[in-house]
């Protein structure tokens, strides 16, 4: 049986977790130099909308995982640990690219 997960996504229709995609490359990009406390605060404020604009979509379920993984780097984001939400970061970016058709 073919699971939702293992099917392409229809022609013309965005790829699944595309809004989440772009939002962990632009976190990366600001994480280059460490973030001040308020940058941290304002790149786990944008996480947190593309993870409820992911869920409005009905495309979490198709990025559980990445979806997971910037969870947990926005909960290290607002405790000011830099290192660990940028590798949780890199993870998501790493499933997400495994989504890509």
């Amino acid at each position: 049986m073919t699971r939702q997960l293992d099917a392409l996504p229809f022609p013309g229709t965005p790829s699944p977790g595309l809004d989440l995609r772009r939002a962990v490359d632009t976190a990366l990009a600001a994480m280059i130099t460490p973030p001040t406390a308020a940058a941290a605060r304002a790149l786990a404020d944008d996480l947190l909308g593309a993870l409820a604009r992911t869920a409005a979509t009905g495309d979490t379920c198709l990025v559980l995982a990445a979806a997971e993984a910037v969870g947990l780097a926005r909960g290290h984001l607002m405790a000011g640990r830099e290192i660990e939400a940028r590798a949780a970061l890199v993870r998501a970016r790493g499933l997400l690219d495994r989504r890509a058709p």
